[in-house]
């Protein structure tokens, strides 16, 4: 039976029981003396990504918006978003009072296209938030540049790319803030969670701020038992989006198995696309400048009149449900999940009736001939075979 997150049961029990232990469960609580999950964890997040900086967070969607409230991004204001991604991408500019703008996939690598950004940038916009959708990766050089000769910001959705590559650097570090997610499908979990890196001294000074009730961090050596190591700064408005450090002990764990699965996976997904390229499917481009790549889904078009069959089949035969094989994500504005016009917060950011006459053609041609297997099937072999007998219709239906 297929299953993920791998759990080390013995590793991840061990640090619960020191947070039980230590009776701190939140970085809101009070000081113990001792170093806390989330400390550690973002020390090591620091190490994996080679950054200065690392917060943590409730989740991916939070990290986003925290970024863009860091940037002082809000009401007026518009943002450039990938027609094609998870929701939550979007949602994290409606959450500042901000607009997303939509601008549509490349073909080959399912990305946000570099080349249908500059039509879509006005006076009001302020930012381009990519995403390294299914384990490929933008074309961050181009949109840099992009970004540059326009003075926008750029932030890094790197939920789907943890430890990712362009060029021998980390993705999550090419913008002026990485943003990345730790639900349970991703690469690196704690069943929720997110964390935002930088290397940017003055816009992480906002960070702690904005996720702790307007409150910044103490140092250590002038505490005692007992005392809060949050003080009462008041220089930004923030609001209450801290990591349990229950979440942040499986964390700890997980993130140490992280390298040696991603290569299993990178073994395997090798394979598979020498199988796939005999057999005379087309697969996700990943772009020669990723040096490593961060399998995060596999991805295959087999037409849109065979979506569905092969998906079935696929599932039947990998004995797994919808969670580890199913269809890209929507077009964001065919995305019955994507109903900003239902909150009254969210009133007057989006014209409903032109949004949902906006065309997005490759991202509809991802949408309906594209089939999504998950990471963690990818890491058993036994699987590449029974995906290569299922695509050759060998096995039975």
């Amino acid at each position: 039976m297929n299953v993920w997150p791998i759990i080390n049961k013995k590793e991840i029990m061990c640090n619960l029981e020191h947070v039980i232990d230590s009776n701190r469960l939140t970085i809101t609580g009070y000081h113990t003396g001792e170093i806390t999950q989330e400390e550690t964890f973002c020390e090591k997040f620091k190490n994996f990504n080679d950054v200065k900086y690392c917060g943590l967070t409730t989740g991916g969607t939070t990290a986003l918006q925290l970024s863009l409230e860091a940037l002082n991004i809000g009401r007026g204001d518009e943002v450039i978003v990938p027609a094609l991604t998870w929701l939550a991408t979007a949602t994290a500019v409606l959450n500042v009072n901000a607009k997303p703008v939509f601008v549509d996939a490349r073909k080959d690598t399912y990305c946000i296209d570099e080349n249908k950004i500059q039509e879509k940038i006005t006076n009001r916009t302020k930012a381009i938030i990519i995403v390294h959708l299914y384990g490929s990766m933008c074309n961050v050089d181009e949109i840099i540049n992009i970004a540059k000769r326009n003075n926008l910001y750029v932030i890094e959705d790197c939920a789907q790319s943890h430890g990712a590559e362009w060029n021998n650097l980390k993705a999550g570090t090419f913008g002026d803030f990485g943003c990345f997610s730790f639900q349970q499908a991703k690469t690196i979990t704690a069943g929720e969670g997110g964390a935002i890196i930088t290397n940017n001294d003055k816009l992480f000074s906002k960070i702690y701020p904005l996720k702790t009730d307007s409150r910044n961090i103490l140092k250590k050596e002038n505490l005692m038992y007992g005392d809060m190591e949050l003080y009462e700064e008041g220089v930004i408005q923030g609001n209450n989006y801290c990591l349990s450090e229950l979440n942040c002990a499986v964390l700890n764990s997980n993130i140490n198995s992280f390298a040696e699965i991603n290569d299993k996976r990178n073994k395997n997904v090798k394979q598979l696309d020498e199988i796939l390229k005999n057999l005379g499917y087309t697969t996700q481009l990943i772009p020669q400048q990723v040096t490593l790549r961060s399998v995060y889904c596999y991805t295959i078009d087999v037409g849109k009149a065979n979506v569905d069959n092969m998906i079935f089949k696929l599932r039947k035969n990998l004995n797994v449900g919808s969670f580890f094989v199913h269809k890209s994500y929507p077009v964001i504005n065919e995305n019955k999940l994507f109903c900003p016009w239902t909150k009254k917060k969210y009133n007057n950011i989006i014209d409903s009736e032109k949004f949902k006459q906006e065309k997005y053609p490759n991202a509809k041609y991802i949408q309906e001939n594209i089939i999504i297997i998950h990471h963690s099937i990818l890491i058993n072999d036994s699987n590449i075979d029974i995906i290569r007998d299922t695509l050759l219709n060998k096995m039975e239906n």
